[in-house]
């Protein structure tokens, strides 16, 4: 049998040493108490399994600890097993109503004082293991939503010919700058992974379009422009955190923080931080990395260009705090800025230290070598 800790509270001593008696005969751990303030203070400290507790006690009758146990979350779902001699319909159905899950009449009897005590530790023990089942069950429905959030990313990235590393990357990107904005890790994952489904709405657009390697046409671009108000109804009927999140980064992803972006114009804290994050995320990638329309850029010049669009295209708290953690966003790529810098012409190298940013990033680098 489980070495079940109950808590015995009786102010009538004698009354603790029968019952205490007959718990450790039956193979419990039985804690005593002779007042209310003790045994909630014994409650507050100890995890106990069941409670057996007095109704009729000076100063804190049974009724009112029992409400107080309820009231604490640490102790709210222990069992109490009321036991008293008052056996009126009026405190029977008070001593219900304050959280009582049974009562047993004094004089007591070991039989039935064990068969009642065995029946509520088994139904709690049924309770807890259901719990942890549901528990469970909810874990493996959360994770499907996920996969099947990063498989419809995947696709859609597909579709426009370009890599679920894509949604890989831009998910830990977003992460990781989640946290430095100062998110909870619950909405830094949130935002983790719904932003697979950031470009999901090009699965509604013209594959042609998407492949086309010349220069889009401005009705072309119009159509593009399209993905964001397409996967937003995509996702607008679902009530789940994870796809009310996804609609909304979809949708607002291309704003600009000067308000000059689409498809609605929005600007600075008008636009979700969910978008605002992704927005960095996805450009800094995509730049990163050759489309069908235009080659890679290299890190300096990805670099360069946020410097730039700091208070334009992005918040620019977020653009200061990726650069203040620039190592971390180079760790998810496999990137040396060092070995990047060394490979620039000196005229790029020219411009680069004109603008100041490089030579202070280099500068700070040195400066970590040396001490």
């Amino acid at each position: 049998m489980q070495n079940y800790t109950i808590l015995v509270v009786d102010d009538v001593l004698e009354n603790i040493k029968i019952v205490s008696s007959v718990l450790k005969q039956a193979g419990y751990t039985a804690h005593t108490s002779q007042n209310g303030k003790d045994a909630l203070r014994m409650a507050s400290q100890v995890d106990y399994d069941l409670i057996l507790l007095d109704v009729s006690m000076p100063e804190m009758s049974g009724l009112e600890v029992c409400r107080f146990l309820k009231a604490d979350a640490k102790t709210h779902a222990v069992p109490v097993i009321f036991l008293t001699a008052d056996q009126t319909q009026k405190t029977l159905e008070h001593a219900f109503k304050v959280g009582g899950v049974d009562y047993i009449k004094k004089p007591l009897y070991p039989k039935e004082l064990l068969s009642r005590i065995t029946t509520h530790l088994k139904i709690k023990e049924y309770e807890r293991t259901l719990e942890e089942k549901i528990q469970e069950k909810t874990r493996q429905i959360q994770n499907t939503q996920i996969q099947l959030t990063y498989m419809l990313g995947g696709i859609a990235e597909g579709h426009s010919i370009e890599t679920h590393l894509h949604v890989k990357r831009v998910s830990k990107f977003c992460y990781s700058l989640a946290l430095l904005y100062g998110l909870s890790e619950e909405e830094a994952r949130l935002i983790k992974d719904a932003s697979s489904l950031h470009d999901v709405g090009k699965l509604g657009v013209d594959n042609r379009i998407l492949h086309k390697e010349e220069k889009l046409t401005d009705k072309e671009f119009d159509t593009i422009k399209k993905h964001t108000t397409i996967g937003a109804n995509m996702l607008k009927n679902s009530e789940l955190p994870l796809f009310q999140a996804a609609r909304t980064i979809c949708l607002e992803h291309h704003e600009k923080y000067d308000g000059t972006g689409y498809p609605r114009g929005l600007k600075e804290n008008d636009i979700h931080i969910y978008a605002r994050i992704v927005a960095i995320a996805d450009v800094f990638d995509a730049l990163l990395h050759a489309r069908s329309y235009k080659k890679r850029w290299s890190i300096i010049d990805v670099l360069e260009y946020l410097r730039q669009m700091r208070g334009k295209q992005f918040d620019p708290r977020l653009i200061d705090l990726f650069f203040a953690n620039i190592d971390t966003f180079m760790k998810i790529y496999n990137i040396d800025l060092e070995k990047e810098r060394a490979t620039k012409t000196p005229q790029e190298e020219k411009i680069s230290l004109k603008e100041g940013f490089f030579d202070l990033f280099f500068r700070k680098k040195q400066k970590e070598k040396v001490s």
